[in-house]
């Protein structure tokens, strides 16, 4: 069965806010090829593949037209390596048209994701939840810690440091959970580093 995730889930794992997504749907910048319907709601849900597309919108540094958002949903989103003047080039995707050809470098949005999602898939195992711990509270496996109280340490800034050494018996990727955590439902700051898009030579 396919990984899906809500829209606070993908907006955590790509480092958006919720808000960023919903305004996107809305606009149908993007498809998500998963829905469900909850009585008259449709919730929308998410692949892997989604959240990339997501990241890539996010953090292109100029607006796309109509087609080349759904080019680019075809190669990232839907597994294509090719479409319209777009195509993947190992990790990188490059933008052909006439004489123009351009490299857009994808290694840091795809680090990002592959990180975050890491973190997520640890932390739907590592935490669980029991009427005997702390009134069934989400709680790290074997511990009495609270995972809410965690990732609120992080909201208020609070270095990794300081909080691993306060809860020595979290490990690094409980840690990058908490972190995740933290950012379900939250507004990001702008992305740290943006989409690098040179210009190829070569072309004649």
């Amino acid at each position: 069965m396919a990984e899906l995730f809500s829209v606070n889930e993908a907006a955590a794992i790509a480092e958006v806010s919720p808000e960023t997504i919903r305004t996107a749907l809305e606009k149908k910048s993007i498809k998500p090829s998963h829905k469900r319907k909850t009585g008259k709601a449709v919730r929308h849900q998410f692949s892997v593949g989604d959240v990339l597309f997501v990241k890539l919108l996010v953090e292109f540094p100029f607006p796309l037209s109509r087609q080349d958002k759904e080019s680019l949903a075809q190669i990232l989103a839907r597994g294509g390596t090719k479409a319209s003047h777009w195509s993947k080039e190992g990790a990188d995707l490059v933008y052909r048209s006439g004489k123009i050809q351009l490299l857009v470098e994808c290694k840091s949005f795809r680090q990002t994701v592959a990180k975050n999602l890491a973190a997520f898939r640890w932390g739907r195992h590592r935490v669980v939840s029991s009427p005997e711990v702390l009134g069934g509270e989400p709680v790290f496996r074997g511990t009495r810690i609270p995972v809410q109280h965690v990732a609120s340490l992080f909201l208020k800034g609070v270095p990794e440091q300081e909080i691993g050494e306060d809860f020595p018996g979290l490990s690094e990727r409980d840690l990058a959970y908490a972190r995740l955590f933290s950012r379900l439902g939250e507004k990001p700051g702008r992305p740290k580093k943006r989409l690098t898009i040179q210009r190829k030579h070569g072309i004649t």
